[in-house]
């Protein structure tokens, strides 16, 4: 007999909140407020698949390898002097040879900073493209929510369920591709 007093009260309490649920959505209709309409973006679908981000990922994979074939150079050129440096060691005399590491190290220390300055200048070509497009991107969506009267949009990966006349990704992959089909990186290297 608790057992159900306790699921009617249970139901009761269920019935009585979804009644001020509904009522306070009539309320807001009424008051003049618009229904959410819901549009969803594969955002970083089309981050990973657009013309111009291929176009990118090309260009720095380019520039990468350029930067990684004078970073060998540069250290072949360092083990070499290194290993002249270790035959030296019995045929001259110790100042000259400490002199002589004093020099490689500091030579070390600018090849580690050059290195450095390479990633850095990879890292802000990286970033400043993909603010550019995502700054298109962006505009796009905002175009295509315009047209579909949406009045929510949401990231494709924070929903699991929606139908299928919600999801624009097609459209904006479409348009962003017209509106930026290339993308021109910008290595900024000092000279």
């Amino acid at each position: 007999m608790k057992m159900m007093k306790s699921i009617q009260t249970a139901f009761l309490a269920i019935v009585l909140a979804f009644a001020s649920v509904t009522m306070a959505s009539a309320q807001e209709n009424a008051a003049g407020n618009t229904e959410a309409v819901v549009m969803i973006v594969d955002f970083e679908g089309i981050m990973r698949e657009a013309s111009a981000m291929q176009d990118m990922t090309k260009q720095i994979k380019t520039r990468q390898e350029a930067y990684q074939q004078e970073i060998e150079k540069r250290q072949q050129g360092l083990r070499k002097e290194e290993q002249e440096i270790a035959q030296q060691r019995t045929l001259l005399s110790a100042d000259v040879i400490q002199q002589k590491q004093k020099e490689f190290q500091q030579k070390v220390a600018d090849f580690q900073k050059f290195a450095q300055g390479r990633n850095r200048i990879l890292d802000q070509a990286l970033n400043e493209s993909r603010v550019k497009f995502q700054k298109t991107l962006i505009e796009v969506i905002a175009d295509v929510a315009e047209q579909r009267k949406a009045t929510l949009v949401l990231h494709k990966s924070q929903v699991i369920l929606h139908a299928n006349a919600m999801d624009a990704s097609k459209e904006v992959f479409d348009l962003v591709n017209k509106a930026m089909p290339t993308l021109t990186v910008e290595f900024k290297e000092a000279s």
